[in-house]
Order: structure tokens, then sequence, then C-alpha cells
């Protein structure tokens, strides 16, 4: 294990040790509930559907297809992503670059990163028809006019997310807002206000 930290704190290697270190503090938090799902996602992941419906068959598309970023949560895909590089990265540097020749990092960096890419297809393909039935369920049976409960530590105006019961399949976990006064806390039953489309996100207010 000490061997395996002082490697992973090389200069070459520390960059990929601090993005695996923030995602893994992302899964955390978000395990504990202290952040939602689409906290530190951009609300990239509601948009692209939009997105491949508009551009077609771009490059940025098909590389998101390729990866299955188009149907599994891009923190998912990009943690998958960044774990596969680092390992292939320390690795290669320590069992084929002892000297630590620059171009040769780079070299290895590059192929991290190529390979990296083939493994997160790999990895994501078994969520694809989770995550697909999943929206297709979201889709199948509007949220908005049912009830929810909290499931984050508040909801308030800027972050939350709330628990709807489904008749079918899992619950499904929406990301809500409020449209001001006092935040609303974990495990308080919520009527589903509306929908704001561009954004996807729901607004709620307290029973």
């Amino acid at each position: 294990m000490k061997e395996l930290w002082e490697v992973a704190i090389q200069p070459h290697n520390l960059p990929l040790t601090c993005v695996v270190g923030l995602f893994m503090l992302y899964w955390v938090v978000c395990i504990l509930g202290v952040f939602g799902l689409d906290t530190l996602d951009l609300d990239l992941d509601g948009d692209l559907d939009a997105d491949v419906d508009s551009a077609g068959s771009s490059p940025l598309v098909a590389a998101l297809r390729f990866v299955n970023a188009t149907d599994v949560p891009l923190m998912a895909v990009l943690s998958f992503l960044s774990i596969f590089m680092w390992v292939i990265t320390m690795m290669g540097n320590y069992y084929l670059n002892p000297g630590l020749n620059d171009w040769v990092i780079m070299v290895i960096f590059g192929a991290s990163f190529i390979i990296g890419v083939v493994l997160t297809r790999v990895a994501t393909a078994p969520l694809v028809p989770i995550f697909r039935k999943m929206k297709e369920l979201e889709k199948a049976e509007p949220a908005v006019g049912g009830f929810g409960v909290v499931i984050s530590k508040i909801v308030d105006e800027k972050y939350g997310q709330v628990e709807q019961k489904r008749k079918e399949g899992a619950p499904a976990i929406l990301s809500c807002r409020t449209s001001g006064g006092e935040p609303i806390p974990r495990g308080t039953e919520v009527a589903i206000v509306s929908y704001d489309k561009s954004t996807g996100i729901y607004l709620v207010r307290k029973l």
C-alpha cells in the first residue's frame, strides 16, 4: 500500500490521482445524501438526448454513444474512464518507463486514454438497459401532480432531490427546487407542482 501511494503521488501520476480522488469524493457524498447525482453533473445528462437529436451523427455525439454516455449518467462514464486511465498510466510508467522519460510518459498517457475509452464502453454496457428502462418509466408516468418524499438533506431554491414511488419499477429520483421560503428537510412529503423541461428540474411544495 505504501509503495502504491508513493507511485500515485509522483508528479507524472499526481494529476490523474487527484481526478480519481475527486470522483471518489463525489460518489461518497452522493451515497451519504449530501449531494444529488446531478449536483456536479452540470445538467449535461438531461441535455444529451436533445443534443443527439439536433446534432445527428456529429463526432461529439458519436464519441458519447461509443462510451454509452447517451444512456448512462455522464459522471459514471467519466468516473470509469478516469480510473482506467489512472491504473494504466501508473502500471505503464512503473513497468515500461522506470527512467521516467518525458516522451514515453506522453505516449503512455495517450495509450491509457484510448484503452480507457474502450474499457469504459465495456464496463458501462451492462448499465445501458437499466438506465433506458428508468427513462422509459419516467416518461411513461409523469411526476407532475403526484407526491414524493425528500431524500436529500434539504430542498431549497438551489438544490434538492425527491423520491417518487412508481406503480411499476423502482422509485424515480427527481431533481427538485422550491419557489422560496424555508428549506424543506429530509423525510418531508411534498407535492410536485410543475416541471421545467429546459433544465430538467421539478418545482415542489411542502404538504
